[in-house]
């Protein structure tokens, strides 16, 4: 039975192939390949909607799920310099009233599509280099001055990203010699008998004080429960609607986070209750939307993911629009620093970045 969901993709598929490919200048055999590799792009779509939680392909080979990720990829850039290039073309005809290029143009369009979207997935796929972040913390005891705060988020293990991106991840964040690690969710695409064994590697996971982390949206749409045991099992410690404390020496600093509001759950005051006073909170909460009322409990640096930085130019609007207002870097609300990462990595159904690299956080906090 047709889902109502696979019509936007359909029409898209549609409109790249009437664009893009029946203008250009080649045989009828070379548009219909053309043609029919652009439908991967839908098809990809259709194999997710078959899936029960509708947001990860079945099991399959990583070289297969990432070709028919490009391809759908592939789909939705060409139909963006589309946009541009029909928009052109009404521009062409009315102002210099001449037939208009189509198959230049329509070419041009394949060509720019197609090395984007190569070089966006590779960029998308590779394992993201360290970036280093110095944050001052109002408060901050000078026991805890030089704290190493390393951060993994949107992980997105699936059929994409597997064991060995998750070791390397791993060995990278090892070797900064974290003081504490935070993971402010989307852990995994998919189920725990799929999926444990490429998560595993985070059993490997060293800091001074512990690994902690909060749930995302995506672990929601899975075994909840049965991946919080198993990466509970790693040795990460969730902290829903919770805080923990770390101490050296008569310096203290406050770990709190919430879980995704999927979940309906999520409760900031809860967790930062019975906090100590006069102590600087660090707050997890996976999506940024809620800075601004989080900024409003006291919490003196707020860390998030979810929004994969906006991965490409155009939807990064769009992704802006739906998150507040924040979308990637650093934003300062009402005192509180608030760092949106790009994430470690991305949702296998658009493996792609263009002019925003993913990225391992590493926090150096200084007394302010």
């Amino acid at each position: 039975m047709f889902n109502p969901f696979m019509l936007v993709p359909c029409l898209i598929c549609l409109y790249d192939i009437l664009s893009m490919i029946i203008p250009l200048r080649f045989s009828w055999m070379v548009k219909i390949l053309l043609a029919l590799l652009i439908l991967s792009g839908p098809a990809k779509m259709l194999l997710l909607r078959m899936t029960p939680s509708g947001f990860t392909m079945p099991e399959m080979t990583r070289n297969i799920a990432l070709i028919l990720s490009a391809m759908f990829s592939f789909m939705i850039t060409a139909a963006i310099l589309l946009i541009i290039k029909d928009a052109s073309m009404i521009l062409w005809r009315i102002f210099l009233r001449a037939k208009f290029p189509a198959h230049y143009a329509s070419l041009t369009v394949l060509i720019i599509a197609a090395m984007s979207t190569v070089y966006g997935v590779w960029q998308g796929t590779r394992v993201p280099d360290v970036i280093r972040h110095d944050v001052k913390i109002s408060g901050l005891g000078k026991n805890l001055d030089g704290l190493k705060v390393a951060m993994l988020v949107d992980i997105h293990v699936g059929s994409v990203n597997r064991r060995e991106f998750v070791e390397e991840i791993v060995d990278r964040t090892n070797a900064l010699s974290p003081d504490v690690i935070l993971i402010p969710g989307d852990f995994v695409d998919g189920h725990v008998k799929d999926r444990k064994f490429d998560l595993e590697p985070l059993t490997q996971l060293r800091s001074k004080f512990g690994v902690y982390a909060v749930t995302g949206n995506h672990e929601y749409y899975y075994d909840l429960h049965g991946w919080l045991e198993t990466l509970s099992g790693f040795g990460i410690k969730f902290l829903h609607n919770e805080h923990t404390v770390i101490s050296s020496g008569d310096s203290h600093i406050v770990i709190a986070g919430v879980p995704d509001p999927t979940g309906g759950n999520h409760d900031t005051p809860r967790a930062l209750e019975d906090s100590p006073e006069n102590v600087p909170v660090i707050l997890m909460d996976h999506q940024p939307r809620f800075a601004r009322e989080n900024s409003k409990l006291g919490v003196a640096f707020q860390v998030s993911g979810h929004t994969h930085g906006g991965q490409i130019p155009v939807v990064y609007q769009i992704t802006r629009r739906f998150n507040g207002g924040f979308v990637r870097g650093w934003y300062d609300i009402g005192g509180m620093k608030l760092y949106v990462s790009p994430g470690t990595s991305q949702w296998d159904g658009f493996p792609m970045r263009l002019f925003d690299p993913s990225e391992i956080s590493l926090f150096i906090l200084h007394a302010e």
